[in-house]
């Protein structure tokens, strides 16, 4: 007969490992990807995106293993106590599930404080700046542009190609490519 003691025991020796072993993988930053004779493997969580079905998936490596740890240690602690296997069970998986749900909330919570900081053209078109560099008839010069929260430097070129604006001179973002186009604006700061 298979003794359940040892059978939760195991579970929760396996499942604390892996989750213990993951966890210290993610800090150093090599959880994840997994590459093996040219293949790429994502290992990782699958639950990006906003949809409703990516947002609260379950199943992953960590909730798996966090599982396993928590129905091992809920089902030892209560046959400790004489409880019976049957009741013990129930209660065990029902704490590895609801371990599941609170390992999946905090990933889903950890991903919203994730930002690329990548600035898109139409975040920059109709912002206000400064020239940096001259920029003379034709040429390119350089303006400067809070995006984000961030002072950053564009090259850019007049709208107007016969226009040359100075540096200080204010100007408004009309076009977002490789090379920004600006306007004067009527206010001129130095």
């Amino acid at each position: 007969m298979l003794n359940m003691q040892n059978v939760f025991l195991c579970c929760a020796i396996v499942g604390g490992g892996l989750f213990l072993l993951r966890s210290v993988l993610m800090v150093m930053g090599l959880g994840g990807e997994i590459h093996h004779h040219g293949a790429d493997v994502d290992m990782s969580d699958a639950s990006h995106g906003d949809s409703p079905v990516a947002a609260l998936k379950l199943i992953t490596i960590h909730s798996m293993t966090a599982f396993l740890l928590m129905f091992g240690l809920v089902g030892y602690l209560m046959l400790q106590n004489a409880k019976t296997t049957g009741f013990t069970v129930i209660i065990a998986a029902l704490a590895g599930v609801l371990t599941m749900v609170i390992i999946a909330k905090i990933f889903q919570s950890s991903r919203k404080l994730q930002s690329d900081g990548t600035i898109y053209p139409q975040d920059i078109v109709g912002i206000e700046g400064s020239v940096y560099l001259v920029i003379r008839p034709g040429g390119v010069g350089k303006v400067q542009l809070t995006v984000r929260d961030a002072l950053k430097v564009f090259d850019a070129r007049a709208k107007d190609p016969a226009v040359e604006i100075k540096t200080g001179q204010r100007v408004k973002v009309v076009e977002a490519a490789d090379v920004l186009l600006v306007e004067q604006t009527k206010e001129f700061t130095l």
